[in-house]
């Protein structure tokens, strides 16, 4: 999905972040002079020019990322239009986001170093940080639980859900924790149900639709869908003051530390596009951006991404601490939540008022 930007050719000396980014991908300059330009001097003086600038090192350059995303759904809606309005590029970095399906792989590819960067649960980066892999958590996308706990039509009463099956993505992802914290807060012990690994949020509307599950959880928005088709949430777990961190941006760490430059700028573009889909005069813009990534109705697609925009998105995605140590507790993880994450890149563009300068951009 990345785009390469071709540049116009350039004066300064590169400096050592641009000496980095060229090791660590594609530098790619283009000199260009114009036929009219051509016609009204000599070519000598043309063939001159050129071969200075050919010589001059490039003033911008552009450093491909490679980025994965565990998820497809409005948490990934930054993602999107950091790629669709360019704003990667104008921090010197040309993405390819790669969808990845579910957080096990997504951390699979992390650890190897194939996408160094990723949005992705939280709770998959805490099953991997205990496993001792380098990876955690830079930014928060999502603090709270974003979840519908979605029920079969037959099912009024959270009694009836003893003994019923219920789908998830998989075992130790945000959907399982989300579910069995659901289950507890309705008053029904996790293990008096069946759960089954269904994948992602249209997989585990569909295994409701045809009747294999009773009940699972679907974020804000996609839930729309399922209302559509008669099916009611017996819990909206947003709506609930619990801070979780259940999505986010995640590096690896050893990565990260050896290219703080290219971490700063991929978050630079992420505020930028949190700065775009905050400002209401361009709702209208957002909604057309995310419609391609995320093709449901469109009434659907405007009402959640309003819920996102008023009640989940950040302009500064810190990651929110009590959130992890939520998760540290249910799961019985005796270790520091600052163990996991990082939100030293974030706070200092919060510190250097970074929003306002995106703001006041042209």
């Amino acid at each position: 999905m990345g785009r390469k930007r071709l540049l116009q050719g350039a004066p300064a000396a590169a400096s050592k972040q641009a000496t980095d980014a060229t090791r660590e991908g594609e530098t790619i300059v283009r000199m260009s002079v114009s036929r009219r330009d051509f016609l009204g001097i000599s070519a000598g003086a043309v063939l001159a020019d050129l071969l200075a600038a050919s010589r001059a090192p490039a003033a911008e350059v552009l450093t491909s990322l490679k980025v994965g995303m565990s998820f497809s759904n409005l948490d990934a809606v930054a993602a999107w239009i950091a790629e669709d309005k360019h704003f990667f590029e104008r921090y010197g970095l040309t993405v390819s986001i790669i969808n990845i399906q579910g957080g096990a792989k997504t951390v699979a590819a992390m650890a190897a170093g194939d996408v160094p960067i990723a949005f992705i649960a939280a709770a998959d980066i805490i099953n991997a940080r205990v496993k001792g892999l380098p990876l955690e958590m830079i930014g928060g996308l999502i603090n709270r639980f974003p979840y519908d706990f979605v029920v079969a039509k037959n099912i009024t009463t959270p009694s009836q859900l003893k003994g019923a099956k219920g789908a998830i993505s998989g075992f130790g992802s945000s959907s399982d924790f989300a579910v069995r914290y659901a289950l507890t807060k309705l008053g029904v012990d996790p293990q008096d149900v069946t759960l089954l690994q269904a994948g992602n949020e249209t997989s585990r509307l569909a295994a409701l639709s045809s009747g294999q599950i009773q009940f699972t959880v679907l974020t804000a928005g996609l839930d729309l869908a399922a209302f559509d088709l008669g099916y009611k949430p017996l819990v909206k777990l947003y709506t609930l003051d619990q801070p979780y961190q259940h999505t986010g941006i995640a590096a690896n760490i050893t990565w990260a530390k050896a290219h703080p430059a290219l971490v700063a700028g991929f978050l630079k573009a992420v505020v930028t596009a949190n700065v775009f889909i905050k400002n209401r005069l361009n709702i209208a813009a957002a909604l057309a951006l995310i419609h391609p990534h995320l093709p449901i109705k469109e009434g659907e697609l405007r009402e959640g991404f309003q819920l996102y925009r008023d009640q989940f998105y950040s302009v500064y995605p810190l990651v929110t601490q009590p959130g992890l140590e939520f998760i540290l507790r249910a799961r019985k993880i005796d270790q520091a939540a600052t163990d996991f994450f990082d939100n030293s890149y974030v706070q200092a563009l919060q510190d250097s008022n970074f929003a306002a300068t995106v703001e006041k951009a042209p």
